[in-house]
């Protein structure tokens, strides 16, 4: 179960927040950790996953941000959580490395794992849906990602 945070954080909670973040083994004077120390930061948190969910969570952190987790974008992907729209945006963002604004069909396949962490709906996702609305290079702009996803979701 676990402790239930409210989004937008309070004051308080960023401060019990950035104690959690800072108390890890891999934080560093830059003010990251690494993402080996996911696991333990959501258990700080009382954020209880599943191991299959934490490793993806760590995937994600090692794919988008080189196995760094900065608390800003921790933070930004936390809060993200509990609206799809929102968690479907920061995911792609993360996993568009180059900031060109497209997904590619390797990155298409991470994001919906990872969207299905907490839209449990995503695990029936017909991939389909993506070769069809892709540009020939088999890219897809990110916000015609989260447009589809959000179709996907509302039916």
């Amino acid at each position: 179960m676990g402790r239930n945070w409210t989004v937008p954080f309070t004051e308080k909670d960023i401060e019990e927040l950035t104690a959690v973040f800072r108390s890890l083994p891999s934080y560093n004077e830059n003010g990251w950790i690494a993402s080996d120390d996911v696991w333990a930061l959501c258990e700080g948190m009382e954020y209880h996953r599943t191991h299959e969910e934490l490793a993806l969570y760590k995937d994600y952190w090692d794919i988008s941000y080189g196995g760094l987790i900065s608390f800003e974008n921790y933070i930004k992907v936390i809060e993200s959580v509990h609206s799809t729209p929102k968690w479907t945006k920061v995911l792609a963002d993360g996993y568009d490395k180059d900031g060109d604004g497209f997904v590619s069909p390797s990155e298409f396949e991470h994001l919906l794992k990872m969207c299905a962490v907490n839209e449990p709906r995503m695990k029936n996702f017909p991939c389909d849906n993506f070769k069809e609305q892709v540009k020939s290079d088999g890219r897809m702009k990110v916000d015609d990602f989260v447009k589809l996803i959000q179709d996907y979701l509302s039916n």
